[in-house]
């Protein structure tokens, strides 16, 4: 995959690995986040190359691999059956007194702190459509505004003034949202479940968000540094 982001720059190879696995690491999240673990989801998952490369960036993607790549194919509707019924304990938020997949829940704010997450995506332009009925700052929800994000920075962006501004709005989200709550949530979920698939997810989540931001971090001044190489 190339990266247009700023077609007139020679990316270094550890930035171009990162920009090329990140949006898909975002989007295993979202997928398991976000619904079921159905036989036809672990399926696509399982026989992606790029999904199962990006995976292996961290401990937890590794650990998902190894679960979900090593199963007999008899098996796995057994085993999307057992996971699909720890999916809808765990994802609905009176199921566990303990644990909520929400940043409101996390954090003791009221409801109404979804309308302060609304507005941030409403600034950014994305209006997501929940098929569900998710609240705005659902675990899934979050993660996939990170996801989007990441697409108009990969390939709609033609500067480094355009790329630089999609940055910052990351950069910012992961440390004002993503990053106060996903700790305390991930500590949740590693004790009140023992799925190997969620534990899995729990340790890529808090592996890989700390990753990201240092990344962005670093990607921000390489634009930086080249654009006023090129001034």
């Amino acid at each position: 995959m190339t990266i247009p982001t700023v077609p007139s720059l020679v990316v270094p190879e550890a930035f171009s690995r990162w920009l090329e696995s990140r949006g898909l690491i975002y989007q295993i999240l979202v997928d398991f986040y976000g619904r079921k673990p159905s036989l036809s989801l672990v399926a696509q998952w399982s026989r992606n190359r790029q999904m199962g490369t990006a995976a292996e960036m961290t401990e937890g993607g590794r650990e998902l691999k190894r679960y979900l790549c090593s199963q007999e194919p008899a098996m796995l509707p057994q085993i999307c059956e057992k996971e699909s019924l720890e999916y809808n304990r765990l994802m609905n938020e009176l199921a566990v007194s303990s644990f909520a997949p929400r940043e409101a829940a996390q954090l003791g704010r009221e409801k109404e702190f979804c309308n302060v997450i609304s507005d941030v995506y409403a600034s950014a332009g994305i209006v997501f459509k929940k098929c569900s009925g998710e609240a705005d700052d659902h675990i899934s929800i979050e993660l996939e505004f990170m996801a989007v994000m990441h697409e108009r920075m990969l390939f709609n962006s033609f500067s480094v003034r355009s790329a630089m501004e999609l940055l910052e709005i990351q950069e910012a989200f992961l440390e004002e949202h993503l990053l106060k709550w996903t700790p305390q949530f991930c500590e949740r979920l590693n004790a009140v479940t023992s799925s190997p698939l969620y534990l899995g997810l729990s340790h890529m989540l808090e592996e890989f968000l700390p990753q990201d931001l240092q990344m962005l971090k670093a990607w921000k001044s390489y634009l930086e540094s080249s654009a006023a190489e090129m001034a």
